[in-house]
């Protein structure tokens, strides 16, 4: 039961992260033997900026309000087209994400919250990245992810992955952060966006749910971790409703907001096809809703991502 509380919120972190379109990093946050798996199953460590470590607060995970800016005359692919042609330009920057997840399954209720905070360096590709999880009991992970060597910390302890491990994580976060694959992706549902102007931003809204998100959402994952079994299992969800809100800012085209209100839902045949096997006599019917509130910012502004000498001196 407990593997499959884990799959369920990977695919929930997996699909949000793909409405997002801007949210690569932080489901690549991988473990020591996996890539693309949520928080709470992942061995990842925090990683922190090379010079600072600088870990712009969000607020609150809430829900998404509803934009009250006025009508823009830019449509949303046009809009997604200079950003994406902005991001061409997009050394670095900073992305923190709460997420709030509640699920409903075999009778049984789980919530859970998620910090995820990370800085991302794209060239050569390496991130720092704090996860902070709170599902009964609160765990933080933090990571060093670089072209040389990948550090952990859990606890009080730094681990250094295995080389045989590090192409696998490198492979995934190169993926990840494919922007061209990602703006492409959100593209394809720009005709269900709605946009306005609020201040310095460009806001896109859009309510989604069907095949086409779910399409998106596979799509991405199967570029994030080749993961079967969670791929398997979002074939199988239903994703009942999606409500985005995606800002950009006007002067720069850089992204910087993302919320998603997300409920999804899989029964117990569905189930059965992706391979769970339920408890005799349990009911295994299933209603996930997740909530995530991301900022983007300090766009350009991270220089470099070094490993402290206190890291590497203390790794096993």
């Amino acid at each position: 039961m407990k593997k499959m509380w884990m799959a369920l919120c990977s695919v929930m972190l997996v699909a949000s992260i793909t409405a997002c379109g801007n949210n690569k990093e932080e489901a690549e946050a991988p473990a020591a033997d996996t890539t693309a798996t949520a928080p709470a199953e992942t061995t990842p460590a925090e990683t922190t900026p090379a010079e600072t470590t600088t870990e712009t607060p969000a607020e609150e995970a809430a829900e998404p309000a509803e934009t009250t800016g006025e009508a823009s005359s830019m449509s949303a692919e046009e809009l997604l087209n200079k950003a994406q042609e902005a991001s061409k330009e997009l050394k670095s920057y900073n992305m923190v994400a709460d997420i709030e997840q509640n699920m409903s399954m075999g009778g049984q209720e789980q919530a859970s919250k998620t910090k995820l905070s990370t800085d991302i360096f794209l060239d050569p590709i390496s991130a720092h990245q704090i996860i902070t999880t709170d599902a009964g009991a609160t765990g933080e992970i933090e990571q060093y992810i670089t072209q040389d060597d990948i550090y952990t910390k859990m606890g009080d302890q730094w681990t250094k992955l295995p080389e045989e491990n590090k192409a696998q994580v490198m492979s995934s976060l190169e993926g990840t952060a494919d922007l061209d694959t990602s703006f492409e992706q959100f593209k394809s549902v720009a005709k269900d966006m709605k946009v306005t102007e609020e201040g310095n931003n460009y806001v896109l809204t859009a309510d989604l749910s069907g095949e086409d998100l779910k399409k998106m959402a596979g799509e991405m994952l199967s570029q994030q971790s080749g993961g079967t079994d969670v791929a398997a299992m979002l074939e199988q969800m239903n994703i009942e409703k999606m409500h985005m809100v995606y800002a950009i800012d006007k002067e720069t085209s850089y992204p910087t907001e993302t919320n998603v209100d997300m409920t999804m839902t899989m029964d117990g045949a569905a189930l059965a096809e992706a391979g769970a096997e339920a408890p005799e006599g349990e009911d295994m019917n299933i209603s996930v809703n997740m909530v995530m509130k991301s900022t983007i910012s300090k766009h350009n502004e991270i220089k470099e991502i070094t490993v402290p000498k206190e890291v590497t001196d203390s790794a096993q």
